[in-house]
């Protein structure tokens, strides 16, 4: 399959990249180059890039959009990723970058984008469920629940989940899948809370290989962390969906 992968120069997009340029063909995005890498470089908050200078029609695509062009997923990271970022970041990078991200892969004829959500747009339920929901036998947080955030961060990743799931009731996209990624790092972290919702390298790299190649259509909710029994997250539909079995955090 052909892929796109904005934010390829980041720490989960280089993962990404390393797990999937042996069996796919990858097309990097980044707003910086990717090491080592033939990648593009864009600011896709843009509509009009350099030397585009005509204004952004329903007839013409600033020059950025036409690499989806054939293009089978595409895998949207790039944000900024701060859980503080300010409204004015998280507007332009996230909310206008990833409505831009969307709206081209509908214009191209993309079947799939699979966007890198955060467990911070359903903060408000697990802070309503603390700390019951960090116990074994504790409530979760299952796929089914609707944005409810709780940060101008937060906000932005769900209004990404509503862009996609809009796109798809409208028939523009075939499926969309937002990953509720959890805490992300090589290592787990030392206090207890931040290990509940943390995803291990491996696990990072197989939970997005089966969300690009699994056969599903519409929109869904999937979430991102390893298989951890304090998580407060439920991985039922995710384990069901994706046919993917995440590895227990190690002791």
């Amino acid at each position: 399959m052909r892929l796109a992968i904005t934010g390829s120069a980041g720490r989960i997009g280089r993962e990404l990249v390393e797990e999937l340029s042996d069996t796919h063909d990858l097309c990097l995005i980044d707003r910086a180059r990717v090491p080592s890498r033939k990648s593009c470089v864009v600011d896709l908050a843009r509509h009009r890039v350099r030397s585009y200078s005509r204004p952004w029609s329903k007839t013409s695509l600033p020059s950025w959009m036409s690499l989806f062009n054939g293009i089978d997923v595409v895998v949207h990271l790039a944000a900024h990723s701060q859980v503080e970022a300010t409204w004015t970041s998280v507007n332009r990078n996230n909310i206008q970058a990833t409505w831009n991200v969307i709206e081209a892969a509908a214009r191209c004829g993309v079947p799939r984008v699979v966007f890198a959500s955060s467990n911070w747009a359903v903060k408000s339920m697990e802070l309503r469920l603390a700390p019951d929901c960090y116990l074994p036998q504790g409530p979760k947080i299952d796929s089914d629940v609707r944005p409810c955030p709780v940060t101008a961060y937060g906000l932005s990743k769900a209004m990404g989940e509503l862009t996609g799931r809009m796109f798809v009731d409208e028939g523009r996209l075939n499926s969309f899948i937002a990953v509720r990624i959890g805490w992300y790092n090589a290592k787990p972290p030392k206090d207890q809370i931040g290990r509940t919702r943390w995803i291990s390298p491996a696990d990072m790299r197989s939970l997005f290989r089966r969300c690009v190649e699994v056969e599903v259509q519409g929109f869904h909710v999937v979430y991102g962390v390893s298989a951890q029994t304090t998580s407060p997250y439920d991985l039922s539909y995710t384990r069901q969906l994706l046919s993917w079995e995440p590895k227990q955090l190690p002791s």
